[in-house]
């Protein structure tokens, strides 16, 4: 029978986690700043490990989030869930000056089953970008005086995105899939200034506050595609369509000398996501070792959109993985263990000062299992990895990423038995 108890908890923290994100930040990035704030670097499962690599793989084992064309190889009768926490400290340089900060929250959570012997479904829910900055005493002169005022601005939230994925297997090799999302989420920003003022021959502060809150919601369609040339060697490629978030915009306003509180609503300009495409490479070696190669590229370019500090590029990925994984289940616990490193590079999509923000990282992940008779398994992962540069402006930071995902799989359907 289906177990309901299992689909009655998933929608129970989809709608805990829906509230986690949009009211904490998930990065402490500077570069968050910009567009949408920092793109998502973790995933489901074993992925994170991978250098991010996944678009060959299936998922006849775990939730993979890379191709929904994957879950067209589902075995029958099994239930996979995964929700993963991710946490993350960043150490940032600028102008010879260091600082650093610690972030954490959910990262993802999924369920995936089979609908027939040859097709699957997905639901995930996964950030796509996180808003985490704090500058403080930002020193600006007035014009025409010997004073100047202090700026501190904040800002948190992000977007999340909601995925429905459908992957159909077309024969034992050729799998294909399509995928939906729904983006939604908010961008909040705190903006207060602390201005001298001189009245009656004293000074004294006066304290303007600005609040915007920033809506964001679209749609955006994608598909997929898998090919096992042999049993050793699978190919895969991914396509995303570009889409529109329609922007809104709530902004208040307040001053301590004025007892002034000014509140609107607004549209803003909508943001434009890119045409994404990606291929996936895979090999089997030997009976335990599995290397995985991505590359994927968003035309940025094609948006014709800017941010007020920089401009958006076209963007190329690459990811690279390896794994050690036994090939059958053992009676000895140490021998279930999977090993797996990975090593990733993203060229930026951003260009400030006409310098790129580039980012690479290397990955080390081992899975845990839960059990010597199932898939259920306990993935960890941790990245080392920096992004921009201390040149022209910019500001270098290196971070530490991990993240653990528990991944189990059960049966979706059973038959009672009776004696």
């Amino acid at each position: 029978m289906i177990n309901k108890p299992i689909i009655l908890y998933f929608f129970l923290v989809l709608f805990s986690t829906k509230i986690i994100a949009q009211s904490n930040s998930l990065s402490g990035s500077p570069y968050s700043l910009y567009g949408l704030g920092q793109i998502n670097k973790t995933t489901t499962g074993k992925i994170n490990g991978l250098g991010k690599s996944g678009i060959a793989m299936t998922s006849d084992t775990f939730i993979n989030n890379s191709n929904p064309a994957s879950l067209g190889n589902m075995p029958l009768e099994h239930f996979y869930f995964d929700f993963g926490f991710k946490t993350e400290t960043n150490f940032v340089t600028k102008n010879g000056q260091k600082d650093s900060n610690i972030t954490g929250n959910f990262s993802n959570i999924a369920i995936a089953f089979p609908l027939s012997q040859k097709s699957g479904l997905g639901i995930i829910l996964i950030p796509f970008s996180s808003v985490g900055y704090t500058f403080d005493n930002i020193k600006t002169n007035i014009e025409g005086s010997i004073y100047s005022y202090y700026t501190n601005i904040e800002g948190k939230g992000g977007i999340n995105n909601l995925k429905v994925d459908y992957g159909y297997a077309l024969n034992n090799r050729l799998r294909l899939g399509l995928t939906g999302s729904v983006l939604f989420g908010q961008i909040i920003q705190t903006e207060i200034n602390s201005i001298p003022v001189i009245a009656n021959n004293t000074l004294s502060t006066s304290i303007i506050s600005l609040y915007d809150e920033n809506y964001y919601s679209g749609v955006r369609l994608g598909t997929g595609i898998q090919y096992d040339v042999s049993n050793n060697i699978s190919v895969g490629a991914i396509m995303n369509l570009p889409a529109i978030l329609n922007g809104d915009k709530d902004r208040r306003a307040n001053s301590s000398t004025e007892k002034l509180q000014v509140s609107n609503s607004s549209n803003i300009a909508d943001f434009q996501m890119p045409l994404e495409i990606g291929f996936g490479f895979q090999s089997k070696l030997k009976e335990h070792f599995i290397i995985n190669l991505d590359y994927k590229k968003n035309f940025w370019d094609s948006t014709n959109q800017s941010d007020q500090l920089g401009t958006y590029v076209n963007q190329d990925f690459f990811g690279l993985g390896f794994e050690y994984a036994p090939k059958n289940k053992n009676p000895k616990f140490f021998n279930n263990l999977e090993y797996r490193v990975g090593f990733n590079y993203d060229n930026g999509n951003l260009e400030v000062n006409k310098q790129r923000v580039k980012n690479h990282d290397i990955n080390f992940g081992m899975g845990i299992p839960l059990n010597n008779y199932s898939n259920s398994m306990i993935n960890i992962a941790y990245s080392y990895g920096n992004k921009g540069q201390v040149t022209n402006g910019l500001i270098k930071e290196n971070y530490h990423l991990f993240s653990i995902n528990l991944s189990l799989e059960a049966l979706w359907f059973q038959k009672s038995k009776f004696e």
